[in-house]
């Protein structure tokens, strides 16, 4: 039995999942999904730019700014002078291993419009 608890302490550490991304489904081994968030309808004049904010945890620890806000700073920032997006969408990106690592990406399309 000594020799047999080193092997279920690292599989319960395994299993007990310290680092998840939020998903509307989780595989304990692996996940990797992407879905829409939010959609707010509006014109298509401008040029299409696309954004992204990440946070990763490795192991319970989490870093990182997945925001909205964050999103929209990378997009607008693709497209110089540019003040506000219009016809936004909002997807997501969600990986996760083992409960070891994770990462959740907002991703933002939109029109840039000055």
């Amino acid at each position: 039995m000594k020799k047999l608890l080193p092997v279920l302490i690292l599989i319960v550490f395994a299993m007990s999942a310290c680092t998840m991304a939020g998903a509307p489904i989780q595989g304990m081994l692996f996940s990797d999904i992407k879905g829409p968030v939010d959609i707010a309808p509006g014109n298509t004049k401008g040029r299409l730019v696309e954004g992204k904010a990440t946070a990763t945890g490795v192991i319970g620890i989490v870093t990182g700014d997945c925001s909205y806000d964050a999103a929209v700073k990378d997009a607008l920032s693709r497209a110089p002078g540019t003040k506000r997006l219009t016809n936004v969408i909002v997807d997501h990106h969600s990986r996760g291993i083992l409960g070891i690592w994770a990462e959740y990406t907002t991703i933002v399309r939109g029109y840039a419009v000055k």
